[in-house]
């Protein structure tokens, strides 16, 4: 059997100078934050910061407790059904669109993956998906419009 190249690319180490830059940005954030906290706790009084203490406290301890109480769920219905043998099927439906429109496609059963230009028309009630031939180039101008009927060209 043939070994793959590896598809994804060795990591790129920045320079000397570079992991400076960053330690002294990292450095000058972090001035920053600590200065607006200080500034922030010199402006509000004991009650507003003993108020917002207490809230995060209390938005972490309800965060793990419903997390645990999820975990305890999940492992409640492992106990109960065993582990999974294998993956539920998938259905494919193309048919529709998302919005429930009839989706129509080429006759031919030709791979609009691959073709270089699919137009996408909505003709009532239902999405279209048309092949187009011909493709004008950019510096070709636009295509001449067809002669509507009654009109003379």
């Amino acid at each position: 059997m043939t070994d793959r190249p590896n598809q994804i690319p060795d990591p790129i180490e920045a320079g000397p100078a570079r992991k400076v830059l960053h330690v002294l940005i990292t450095i000058v954030g972090w001035l920053l934050f600590l200065y607006w906290w200080w500034l922030v706790f010199h402006r509000v009084s004991r009650q507003e910061v003993r108020f917002t203490a207490l809230f995060i406290a209390s938005s972490l301890a309800i965060i793990v407790l419903v997390t645990l109480a999820w975990a305890w769920h999940n492992l409640r219905i492992f106990k109960r059904r065993g582990p999974r043998q294998n993956n539920r099927e998938a259905k494919a439906d193309f048919s529709h669109d998302g919005v429930g429109r009839n989706v129509v496609y080429p006759p031919g059963g030709i791979d609009l993956k691959t073709a270089p230009v699919v137009r996408v028309r909505f003709v009532e009630g239902e999405k279209r998906y048309e092949l187009v031939r011909s493709v004008p180039r950019m510096n070709e101008g636009p295509t001449p419009a067809a002669p509507s009927p009654g009109r003379p060209s």
